[in-house]
C-alpha cells in the first residue's frame, strides 16, 4: 500500500496519488465509520475515491500536526500504526506532504521527499495550481510513476548517480557536433537563450552540449530530465498493482492553466474540491503520447545559486532509446530570483520568527519589490507581459499598503507575535506574490518555438539514423560480465579473483561506473564455468538493493566504511574524501544532532554529499573537496584483507574502463 497527499492551509486535498490497495484501506475505513451510508459496499469492486472523506479521515491527524508545529515547534515527522501502516510528514511551501504506506519509515521519507522536489520542478512555490491545472498534475503523476518504476529495478536511481553510456570517441564526437547544431538553431527563438542539449540512450547520458554562458546543470537535474523522457514513454501494462502505485487524482473537468486569478489563485480557497479521482491512465491516451510527439514543459531547475530558475524544455525521442533534451532559459532568471526573495522574506515575516533580523528582511523585500517592477519593463509586450504586469503592480500596491498598516513598527519591537492587522496583509501578499511569481516565470507559451525545435528534431535525427540501432544495444549491455572486447569489464574484474560486483560513484561529479545487473541471463552460466559471469548466478537484484539500502542506513549515522556478510556473499561500502590534490581527508566526530540534520544519503531531494562535506571540513570549500563512494560484492570466501586490497586497486584504476573526463571532453562538454 502507498499513497502521497498533499495538504494546502485549509486542510483540503490539493494533489493524491494511490494505489488500489490504499483506495480499499480508506473505503474499509470509512465503512466502518459509516462514512459511506448504511449500504453494503465491495470493497473489491471499489476503484474511486471521494476526496470529501479523504479530508474526513486525515483532518485530525493533519491539524494536530499543524499545531505540533506552529504552536510547539515540534512536529511529527512519522506515526507508526498498530496494523504496521506507516504516516511520514514533510512540509513545503506551507503546504503538508504525507506519505502513508506498508513500506518501512525510510522509504517513505525518501518517496515524500522526491514528491516535493518534483512539485518544485513542475510549478515551485505555487502547489495550489495542482489542485487547478490537469496538465500539471498528470506531469507530476507520470513522474513520480516512472522513478517508482526505475528506482526499483535501476541501480543509477538506486544510488542517484549519472550513468553514462560508453562508447568510441569518434561516435562520441558525432553525438556532440550534432547537439552543438542543435543549439546553433535555437538561437533566433525570442525570449530565450539556448543553454544545453542531450543525448539520452534509455536511462544513460550519451553526450552534454552547453552553450558558452550557460549554468552547468547538476546531476540532480539531469536524472530528472531522464526521468521526464522516460516518463513520456510508459505505457499502461509497464507496470503491476504491487510493483508500483499508478494512479493520480486530478480533476475531471479539464481548466485551462494559461490564465490567472490574482487574488484567489493561489490562496487554497476553491469553490470545489478534486473531483473523484479515476485510476489509472487512459490506454489510448498514452499510446497517442508515446507517437512520435514532441514535448515542452517549463521546469524550475536549479542554477549554480541554488535558485529555481524558469527552463522551457523540449524532449523528442529520436528512435527506441535514443531521446534528445533541449534546454533554453526563459529570459525572466532575474524576476524569478527577485519574486523568490519576496515569498521567502513575506514568509518569514508571517512565521513570527525573525530573531532580530526584521530590518534586515525588511529592506530585502523593499529591494526586491522595486526591482521586480524595473525587470517587467524588460519583458516584450503582449499578452504575457500584460499579465505579469497586472500581477506586479498589485504587488506593488499591496506591499506599501503592509508597510503603512504598521509592519515597521511591530518588526522594530520584536515581538514574535504577529499583529492581526498586520497578518491578514501578510497572508494575502504572499498569495499574490506567489500568483505574480508563477505569471512570470510559468506562463510560458512554447509555440514560438515551434518551428526551430521541429527542424532541430528533424536534423538531430536524421545526423544520428545511423548510430541508433548500435546505441540501443550498447545501452542494454553498456558494461556487462558478458562482453568480450580488448578491455572490459569483464577483463577488468579478471584481475579481481573472487569479485562479483561493485558500484563505483564519483560523488564529486555524481557519475557511476557499475556492471550492468543481468541476473536472469548470468543464472544461464555452467555451474563449473570458471569466469567473473558465473559469479553471479546468485547475485539477484534484491541482494544488490538490500546491500545499499543496509550501507545508508549506516551511512545516516555517520558510519563511512563497514563490511558485512549473508550466507553466500561478503559485503563492503566505503564513502573517503579527498583534496584537490588526491591527498585523503580525514573526517572527525560529528555530532549526533548534526548527522540528524543531514539530507537522506543522495542527490534528488538535496545534495547529502556536499552537505555532509560542509559539516565535516567547515574550513575547506565543498566544491574542492572530491568525494568517492564504493560499494563492493564479494564471494562469501573473500578476506577481509582481499577485500580491502581490491578496494585500494579498483579505486586507482577504474578510470581504465570508465574513461576519464578530462581525457575525453568530447563526452561532457
Amino acid at each position: 500500500m502507498l499513497a502521497v497527499l498533499i495538504f494546502d492551509q485549509l486542510n483540503d486535498v490539493v494533489y493524491l496519488r494511490c494505489d488500489h490497495k490504499f483506495v480499499r484501506h480508506v473505503r474499509a475505513m470509512a465503512h466502518a465509520q459509516r462514512l459511506l451510508g448504511d449500504g453494503q459496499v465491495d470493497l473489491d469492486l471499489v476503484t474511486q475515491l471521494d476526496p470529501n472523506i479523504v479530508v474526513q479521515l486525515f483532518s485530525p491527524l493533519v491539524t494536530s500536526q499543524r499545531i505540533m508545529a506552529t504552536q510547539f515547534n515540534n512536529p511529527y515527522t512519522s506515526i507508526s500504526c498498530q496494523d504496521g501502516t506507516n504516516v511520514v510528514f514533510k512540509e513545503y511551501a506551507g503546504y503538508l506532504f504525507v506519505g502513508v504506506g506498508n513500506q518501512e519509515e525510510s522509504q517513505l521519507q525518501r518517496i515524500v521527499s522526491v514528491a516535493i522536489r518534483m512539485v518544485q520542478l513542475i510549478v515551485g512555490p505555487c502547489v495550489t495550481i495542482l489542485k487547478k491545472s490537469e496538465e500539471k498534475c498528470s506531469l507530476l503523476d507520470s513522474l513520480l510513476e516512472a522513478w517508482q518504476n526505475l528506482y526499483g529495478r535501476e541501480q543509477s536511481y538506486l544510488v542517484e548517480a549519472l550513468e553514462r553510456l560508453v562508447v568510441n570517441a569518434e561516435l562520441s564526437a558525432a553525438a556532440v557536433k550534432s547537439l552543438a547544431t542543435v543549439i546553433d538553431m535555437m538561437k533566433p527563438c525570442k525570449d530565450l537563450s539556448p543553454c544545453h542539449a542531450l543525448f539520452f540512450v534509455r536511462n544513460k547520458l550519451l553526450a552534454l552540449y552547453s552553450s558558452r554562458s550557460a549554468p552547468e546543470l547538476s546531476a540532480s537535474d539531469l536524472l530528472f530530465l531522464n526521468l521526464m523522457v522516460a516518463a513520456s514513454q510508459i505505457k499502461d501494462g509497464d507496470y503491476t498493482e504491487d510493483a508500483a502505485p499508478k494512479v493520480a487524482v486530478t480533476p475531471e473537468e479539464k481548466r485551462e492553466d494559461d490564465g490567472i486569478e490574482l487574488d484567489s489563485s493561489d490562496s487554497g480557497e476553491f469553490c470545489s474540491s478534486p473531483n473523484t479521482p479515476s485510476l489509472g491512465r487512459n490506454a489510448s491516451q498514452a499510446e497517442e503520447e508515446s507517437q512520435g510527439k514532441i514535448r515542452s514543459n517549463v521546469l524550475l531547475l536549479r542554477t549554480d545559486t541554488c535558485q529555481l530558475t524558469p527552463h522551457l524544455v523540449h524532449h523528442e525521442t529520436l528512435s527506441d532509446g535514443l531521446s534528445l533534451v533541449i534546454v533554453s532559459e526563459v529570459n525572466r532568471t532575474q524576476m524569478s530570483i527577485q519574486l523568490l526573495t519576496l515569498l521567502s522574506g513575506l514568509e518569514e515575516m508571517l512565521s513570527g520568527e525573525l530573531n532580530g533580523r526584521g530590518k534586515l528582511i525588511l529592506d530585502a523585500c523593499d529591494a526586491a519589490v522595486k526591482k521586480s517592477q524595473e525587470l517587467a519593463k524588460r519583458i516584450p509586450k503582449g499578452k504575457a507581459f500584460e499579465r505579469v504586469e497586472r500581477a506586479l503592480q498589485q504587488v506593488q500596491y499591496r506591499w506599501d499598503n503592509l508597510k503603512r498598516s504598521g509592519l515597521e513598527d511591530w518588526l522594530k519591537g520584536g515581538d514574535s507575535n504577529v499583529p492581526t492587522r498586520v497578518d491578514a496583509s501578510l497572508t494575502s501578499l504572499v498569495d499574490l506574490t506567489r500568483s505574480a511569481w508563477r505569471a512570470a516565470c510559468l506562463c510560458i507559451s512554447a509555440s514560438s518555438t515551434a518551428s526551430q525545435v521541429e527542424s532541430a528534431v528533424a536534423m538531430a535525427s536524421e545526423q544520428m539514423a545511423d548510430y541508433c540501432h548500435f546505441l540501443e544495444v550498447k545501452a542494454l549491455r553498456n558494461m556487462t560480465l558478458g562482453c568480450r572486447s580488448t578491455l572490459t569489464i569483464n577483463k577488468y574484474l579478471e584481475d579481481f579473483p573472487g569479485l562479483v560486483h561493485f558500484l563505483y560513484i564519483d560523488r564529486s561529479t555524481h557519475q557511476l561506473t557499475s556492471p550492468t545487473l543481468l541476473p536472469d541471463e548470468a543464472a544461464d552460466v555452467p555451474q563449473d564455468s570458471d569466469t567473473p559471469a558465473s559469479r553471479t548466478r546468485s547475485l539477484t537484484v534484491s541482494r544488490v538493493w538490500s546491500m545499499v539500502e543496509f550501507a545508508r542506513s549506516h551511512l545516516s549515522k555517520g558510519h563511512l566504511s563497514l563490511m558485512w556478510k549473508d550466507t553466500t556473499f561478503n559485503y563492503a561500502y566505503f564513502l573517503w574524501f579527498e583534496d584537490s590534490s588526491s591527498n585523503p581527508l580525514k573526517v572527525g566526530e560529528l555530532d549526533e544532532n548534526v548527522i540528524e540534520a543531514l539530507p537522506l544519503p543522495g542527490i534528488l531531494c538535496d545534495d547529502f554529499y556536499r552537505a555532509f562535506c560542509t559539516q565535516a571540513f567547515p574550513g575547506m570549500d565543498p566544491s574542492r573537496i572530491r568525494i568517492y563512494e564504493l560499494f563492493c560484492v564479494h564471494l562469501g570466501l573473500a578476506t577481509s584483507p582481499c577485500v580491502l586490497e581490491h578496494t585500494r586497486r579498483l579505486a586507482a584504476t577504474i578510470w581504465e574502463v570508465a574513461g576519464s573526463i578530462d581525457a575525453n571532453p568530447a563526452d561532457l562538454l
